[in-house]
């Protein structure tokens, strides 16, 4: 066949198509989707090195499918999977789960420990509550704000008569008040992360959020997140304007 003449490109230009192509890859480089955890990390200047309490995001594929956890670690994984699945009123089942959950983990002889921070959380009143309210349990949840995907994980989203709650579990350990203080504002902004994208998926408000803390041999401690509102408001900002 007759060889097709030369045809002139659009991008024949090179100083247009440079131009073009910074362009391209300055919008490509803008993260279109980020989890609640993964903000909330960012947010407090520890991208890379956060606090394991805060990893619901992350999956090492590399791990077998029953090591894969949500949570930064073996015993934190182990107590969410026993909570997610647990009798909420008696916990007659948590020793099984507490078992199951360790072995998956590869944790074996920590069934006691687990066993204990899951039966903690019981005792926390919003807990509680959830025998006659309705509930959700390992709730996932994802809204689009501003052509970005705000998504993550909810441990508890319990219908107060004031309301939706947000709560979640932590198994972490704080040992002054300054690290208290610390855990406690960046677990705020991932609290608040949730609120935003249940607030926009079901055009309602939530109304609280609340940390409830596992211990061993105790009731958990449960701390409900201070000016809530003040906190969700402040996030959905931080998602529009972060780049």
């Amino acid at each position: 066949p007759e060889p097709a003449a030369a045809v002139e490109l659009p991008w024949a230009d090179a100083a247009a198509w440079a131009d073009e192509r910074t362009s391209t890859l300055a919008r490509a480089s803008v993260r279109t989707t980020i989890s609640a955890t993964r903000l909330a990390e960012d947010l407090a200047g520890l991208a890379g090195h956060g606090d394991p309490g805060l990893r619901k995001d992350a999956v090492d594929l590399d791990l077998p499918p029953w090591q894969r956890g949500r949570y930064g670690t073996a015993v934190g994984r182990a107590v969410h999977g026993v909570l997610q699945f647990a009798d909420l009123e008696h916990g007659s089942d948590i020793d099984h789960l507490a078992d199951a959950q360790c072995a998956a983990e590869g944790i074996l002889g920590m069934s006691d420990t687990v066993g204990a921070l899951a039966r903690s959380a019981l005792e926390a009143p919003i807990v509680r509550s959830t025998r006659e309210r309705e509930h959700h349990r390992e709730l996932y949840v994802a809204a689009e704000i501003d052509g970005r995907v705000l998504e993550g994980y909810i441990d508890l989203l319990v219908r107060t008569p004031d309301g939706l709650v947000i709560v979640d579990y932590k198994t972490d350990h704080w040992t002054d008040t300054a690290a208290r203080g610390e855990r406690v504002a960046r677990y705020r902004r991932q609290l608040a992360a949730y609120g935003v994208a249940i607030e926009r998926v079901l055009g309602e408000p939530v109304v609280g959020g609340v940390l409830v803390r596992c211990r061993v041999g105790e009731s958990a401690e449960e701390i409900p997140i201070d000016d809530w509102r003040g906190a969700v408001e402040a996030l959905a900002g931080a998602v529009r304007q972060r780049e």
